[in-house]
């Protein structure tokens, strides 16, 4: 058994518990989250349903954050209220980002065997993120994708139509990453039932 592989999962579940303390956790994660890190072989360190968000770019990295973000189904009104509040400069991005998470394998061949089933069930971005002979990480990302710009220097580029236009986009996708996510973890289910 690898000793600092154990000590780095115990530290990391600390860090989990605190956070789901605090309401930092998907709720929608956590059965999926409580699961892999169950396993002796796998834990988690970072992961999210996916999001639907306005995102404000001031030009630099500094003052970059969000205007409104939401880990699930999100109503138009919601996104043209949260517009509303816009900074008088920058960019406003509507942003759809797919399901990620970051699973840390005790070696490369478990980390292969998730990578294979991730991808064999829909996460066509997933990949081995870094290796070290204690740890290899691995992340698991969906597709689900939207960039728009939608405001600019305190002013709205678009009609509302657009934004519920968006905002319905950005749902169907949120549902089919639901479902993928529901496929994975029973999936991994079954594969652990295997062994």
């Amino acid at each position: 058994m690898n000793n600092k592989f154990q000590q780095q999962k115990e530290g990391a579940i600390k860090g989990l518990n605190d956070a789901k303390k605090t309401g930092d956790v998907d709720s929608d994660m956590v059965p999926l989250i409580d699961y892999v890190n169950s396993l002796p072989d796998y834990y988690t360190t970072s992961t999210c349903t996916g999001r639907t968000s306005l995102f404000y770019d001031p030009g630099g990295k500094l003052d970059s954050g969000w205007v409104g973000k939401w880990h699930s189904i999100v109503s138009a009104e919601d996104v043209i209220k949260a517009l509303a509040e816009m900074p008088p400069s920058g960019r406003i991005w509507f942003m759809h980002e797919p399901t990620i998470m970051h699973i840390v394998c005790r070696d490369l061949a478990r980390a292969g065997a998730l990578v294979e089933l991730a991808r064999n069930n829909g996460y066509k971005k997933t990949g081995i993120l870094s290796y070290k002979e204690d740890r290899v990480l691995v992340e698991v990302c969906g597709t689900e994708r939207i960039d728009a710009p939608v405001a600019e220097e305190g002013k709205v580029l678009v009609e509302n139509k657009y934004i519920e236009y968006l905002t319905l986009l950005a749902n169907e996708k949120f549902k089919k990453g639901m479902q993928r996510l529901k496929n994975f973890e029973k999936a991994l289910h079954a594969l652990e039932e295997r062994k």
